[in-house]
């Protein structure tokens, strides 16, 4: 037994004072080490990271998709291999196919050379209207957090759903007539000249235009576009009291989006006839109580309505009278504006202030929600 154990023991010796040995141990100790360092050197660097995002755009339409981009800078001249970035998504996003059915945690993989960036582009389908913000950003690394903050704000807008209620002639006026069709041009006034378009009338054509027109060598016809004579000013009025205090608060939300929508809708038809548009609700929005935003036109008009339009919340306070809202926005439209009623229900006092309004010639017309 003594004989077997002094062998062994010799067998030992001669492979720790091996040189094999010695060179393995001697390279696990500098690969420790080597860890050690790169491990401190990391948790430096990752604490001079510079981070930051960016939107496509601050605004678009459920269903619309846009690109979130981020961009991480390291400063110095270590390199970081796995740095893993990791935000939060609310609920209604698919992002890089991944759907956000409540607050998800989305994470981003960089690979880093020294003093240089890095750029991930996301792309993000927007599924239910409202307005978010993202704040912050953090990179954890072994029991290490880094955060960083940068705040982004991104609109949802409400679909533009087609009005299905029957609506007043009177929404084809051209001043003080009534039009069968939604144009009235001006012949005495020439806006521009545009490619013939299918359907176009024939005394439209601009046949001098059109002899100085090529598209691929080919002549293409010109047609002349005209000012239209009509009026078509919209103050949009979206009534969102709760009358049913028995209705399912699953179908008080479905008006609610459905109000916005047609409110949407009414927005671009609008818009698009070259008209200004204004819009009031009896909703409160931020510090307001309520809003009641003048006809107008321009972008930053046009995007300060759709941002009520996604800031509107189901839970805010609504306890600022529809009759009183009527009135309030009755300051802000003249003769020539058409008033439009989005609703479920029309009350005694609001029906009589509506009626005064139509005798003073103000043209209404009501979009029933429910």
């Amino acid at each position: 037994m003594q004989q077997i154990l002094i062998s062994i023991g010799n067998f030992i010796a001669n492979i720790v004072l091996s040189v094999w040995f010695l060179a393995i141990v001697a390279v696990l100790i500098l690969v420790r080490l080597g860890v050690m360092a790169y491990r401190r050197g990391k948790l430096r660097a990752l604490g001079q990271l510079e981070y930051s995002r960016s939107f496509s755009t601050d605004g678009v339409f459920v269903g619309d998709s846009f690109e979130f981009t981020e961009v991480i800078h390291n400063p110095t001249l270590f390199p970081l291999v796995m740095v893993r970035m990791d935000f939060f998504v609310p609920a209604g996003f698919v992002i890089d196919d991944v759907e956000c059915r409540e607050y998800t945690k989305i994470s981003s993989l960089f690979n880093i050379p020294p003093n240089s960036s890095v750029t991930k582009t996301h792309i993000v389908r927007a599924d239910i209207r409202g307005h978010y913000s993202l704040e912050t950003a953090s990179v954890r690394y072994r029991g290490n957090e880094f955060l960083f903050s940068v705040p982004f704000d991104i609109y949802v807008y409400p679909k533009c759903t087609a009005v299905s209620a029957d609506t007043d002639p009177d929404l084809y006026r051209a001043g003080n007539s009534i039009a069968n069709r939604k144009y009235i041009e001006d012949p005495f006034f020439l806006s521009g000249i545009r490619p013939y378009q299918a359907g176009d009338p024939m005394r439209s054509i601009n046949f001098k235009a059109s002899v100085r027109s090529f598209s691929g060598g080919i002549r293409r016809l010109m047609t002349n576009c005209y000012d239209s004579s009509r009026h078509y000013n919209s103050m949009i009025l979206l009534d969102l009291t709760n009358y049913g205090e028995n209705e399912e608060a699953t179908d008080q939300q479905r008006w609610l989006e459905t109000g916005l929508e047609y409110a949407c809708f009414l927005l671009s038809e609008t818009l698009r006839h070259g008209g200004k548009v204004g819009f009031a609700t009896n909703c409160a929005v931020r510090s307001r109580r309520y809003v009641s935003i003048p006809c107008s036109t321009g972008g930053l008009h046009v995007k300060n309505i759709l941002r009520c339009f996604a800031e509107v919340n189901y839970y805010s306070r609504c306890d600022f009278s529809f009759d009183s809202l009527i009135l309030r926005a009755r300051e802000d439209i003249d003769a020539d504006t058409d008033l439009y009623i989005i609703t479920p229900y029309v009350d005694v006092k609001s029906g009589e202030t509506l009626r005064r309004l139509e005798a003073s010639g103000v043209n209404i017309s009501f979009v029933t929600v429910r």
